[in-house]
């Protein structure tokens, strides 16, 4: 048993200090016997899980006993651990194993003393000099942990950092007046380190949490709450999103451009993706108000002030990344530092996401501009609040999108497939493109004939191209060419997501950062869940085939003229649309050919006349390379300079907000 387990090591430390000697005193907690949750768990204000916790509270420790469990798309995964903290609050003991997320797990055993800490992760053991302020912690569930991670930082003058065990720093920040809650005090904090970026925590008057709202393992948007304030989640996701976009547009005014107004770039190697002859040395960009002013050779210069000389750079037109979740405000740095200046985002909470957005295109906040496509589906147990059963309610929701400002419809895995041509005539109706998933019941042929604009993953596509009984897709095959066909008159658009297929084929046995090396700059609660993913032995032979099918099958679809989106789908923050543009190129196409993915291709599919090219009258969208990506696409990691909206940005200092080092 878990709490046995974990109670021998306590025994055999606490001969080693004090602390442990008064531990001794401490009854043991057996399992938990309670129907009663803790906390209840929401992805996208839907009910995905539980918390079950069990403290026992003696003159000398807290010893909680917590089960997390997690049922949501088919998967059913949970975490057990067990904390203990002393009389002051200090962590003595935490234990940890199972899984937080569907895609990452947790081993973790860690026995602290006063000076010397030992640390069991993945079946690695490691001895650390104890911080001086520290808690145990590793991620954000089971929820019990942070609100012990309070007691200690309540009971310890609230200090302004307390280091992280195994690993990592976090920071505790009093956000605004405490609110009434039937004639209750909730006070709000912002909670940054214990997943990426910050969370927004209440507590209720007796140091409770009353409600957390964040992202998770998924990189998802979670809401956790006590089930007494369950009446409150609509507010609490309304003032998170608030924060988020307070906390956006506080970090946009602390960065100090490079450049605005009006500047030039020159003795620039510009490389214009729709030319005929895509590179164009020695040239001058003159940027003013936000456009591209002139380009050319022999730009007047006479009234510009400043003056960046890019000689032996190159500059092309900004990144688009076509498949986005916005689930926090740190995307936007993260995505600008790595040349992003344009996202797709293909499903979100509408209350986080609306004003996110607006601040993002308002130019308030610091990011890319944003389209965004809404989520609909049928099963009410789906990632979105957006549900359709009959044909009059799936056309209502698609007008609210569209009053909303989105410009696309995604539709989602259970969407009931006879809503498929309701779904896409209304949204053709009202002018908007359908893209998204091919729902379960149906296949992707016959969801391009209902309607659907774009697939969204290329694993929809491979399923139809391969010849019945096969385990790969033939090029010349009746059900490839037959495939082939039909996107080509349906003008289909395909979205291979190839980055996210990588991250979700590699082997759990090897650290995800050997095939992404960002990864090792990322802070380490977002690396821990990259790193403690991935498949098991007996399934990496199937999932790496897959994986090169997916490859094979996106060089098909370019070569026959089907138009093919560079879209990450998360995994590393702004980095995995890199990834995905040199998968691309792994796949066969040539470095021009996927730059096109991340620029004019997106920009003309979705109608964007300004954007995707470099030419007078754009806007000034635009990264500047220190290596040529023509050569290696790889050099489209490294960024120099990042404009948008005629605003050029250091990487370094974007990176340096969102706690990425590189």
């Amino acid at each position: 048993m878990l709490a046995a387990g974990l109670s021998a090591a306590a025994h055999n430390a606490a001969a080693k200090g004090a602390a442990w000697r008064q531990v001794r005193e401490a009854p043991q907690q057996g399992p938990i016997e309670t129907s009663n949750p803790t906390f209840l768990i929401f992805k996208y204000q839907h009910p995905v899980g539980k918390e079950f916790d069990a403290c026992n509270r003696t003159r000398t420790a807290t010893e909680c006993i917590a089960h997390f469990q997690l049922d949501f798309t088919g998967s059913s995964i949970s975490l057990d651990a067990v904390i203990r903290t002393d009389a002051a609050s200090r962590p003595i003991s935490y234990r940890a194993h199972g899984q937080n997320s569907t895609r990452s797990f947790i081993d973790v055993d860690i026995a602290a003393e006063d000076h010397r800490t030992t640390i069991r992760e993945n079946g690695h053991t490691r001895t650390v000099s104890t911080p001086e302020r520290y808690f145990t912690l590793q991620q954000d569930a089971p929820f019990v942990a942070q609100e012990l991670l309070f007691a200690y930082w309540r009971a310890h003058h609230k200090p302004q950092r307390i280091a992280l065990l195994p690993s990592g720093e976090v920071r505790v920040r009093p956000r605004g007046a405490p609110a009434n809650w039937n004639g209750e005090r909730l006070t709000r904090y912002s909670v940054h380190g214990v997943t990426w970026g910050d969370e927004t925590v209440w507590l209720n008057e007796r140091g409770e949490i009353a409600a957390v709202v964040g992202t998770d393992a998924e990189e998802d948007r979670i809401e956790v709450v006590r089930p007494q304030y369950q009446s409150a989640l609509k507010n609490f996701v309304t003032q998170a999103a608030s924060d988020a976009v307070a906390d956006l547009e506080t970090s946009s005014r602390n960065v100090k451009p490079v450049a605005s107004g009006t500047f030039a770039l020159t003795h620039a190697n510009v490389i214009n993706v729709n030319d005929g002859i895509p590179l164009r040395p020695d040239v001058t960009v003159l940027v003013r108000d936000g456009q591209v002013a002139a380009i050319g050779p022999q730009v007047d210069l006479t009234h510009v002030v400043n003056v960046i000389d890019v000689a032996g750079k190159f500059v092309l037109p900004g990144l688009w990344d076509t498949h986005a979740h916005f689930e926090q405000w740190e995307w936007g740095p993260a995505y600008l530092a790595s040349g992003v200046t344009t996202v797709r985002d293909v499903g979100n909470e509408i209350e986080f996401l609306v004003p996110l957005r607006h601040s993002l295109n308002s130019g308030h906040g610091l990011g890319p501009q944003m389209y965004a496509a809404g989520l609909i589906d049928s099963d009410p147990g789906s990632l979105t609040s957006e549900h359709a059963e009959d044909a009059d309610t799936a056309r209502a929701i698609v007008r609210r999108y569209k009053e909303l400002g989105y410009e696309e419809i995604k539709i989602y895995q259970s969407l009931r497939p006879d809503l498929i041509p309701v779904v896409a005539a209304e949204a053709h109706r009202l002018g908007m493109q359908v893209t998204g998933h091919v729902p379960t019941g149906t296949d992707a042929l016959s969801a391009v004939r209902a309607g659907m604009d774009q697939i969204n993953h290329i694993g929809f596509v491979t399923r139809v191209m391969r010849p019945e009984g096969a385990n790969a897709v033939e090029a010349g095959s009746q059900a490839a060419q037959t495939a082939i066909r039909l996107l080509l008159e349906r003008h289909t658009v395909v979205e291979p997501t190839l980055a996210r297929g990588e991250f979700n084929a590699h082997p759990r046995r090897l650290s995800f950062g050997e095939f992404e090396p960002t990864v090792t700059s990322l802070p380490p609660e977002l690396a821990i869940i990259l790193n403690n993913a991935g498949v098991t032995e007996d399934r990496e032979a199937r999932t790496t085939a897959g994986f090169q099918s997916a490859l094979d099958v996106t060089k098909l679809l370019h070569d026959a003229g089907i138009p093919i989106l560079a879209g990450s789908d998360q995994v590393v923050p702004g980095f995995s649309l890199q990834r995905e543009l040199e998968l691309l190129v792994r796949a066969g196409l040539s470095p021009l050919q996927a730059l096109r993915c991340a620029t004019s291709v997106p920009a003309r599919i979705l109608g964007v006349r300004d954007g995707g090219a470099i030419e007078a009258g754009m806007r000034a969208d635009l990264v500047v390379l220190d290596a040529n990506p023509l050569e290696n696409i790889s050099n489209v990691r490294r960024v120099y300079l990042t404009i948008r909206r005629g605003i050029a940005y250091d990487p370094r200092q974007l990176r340096q907000l969102v706690d990425i080092k590189f």
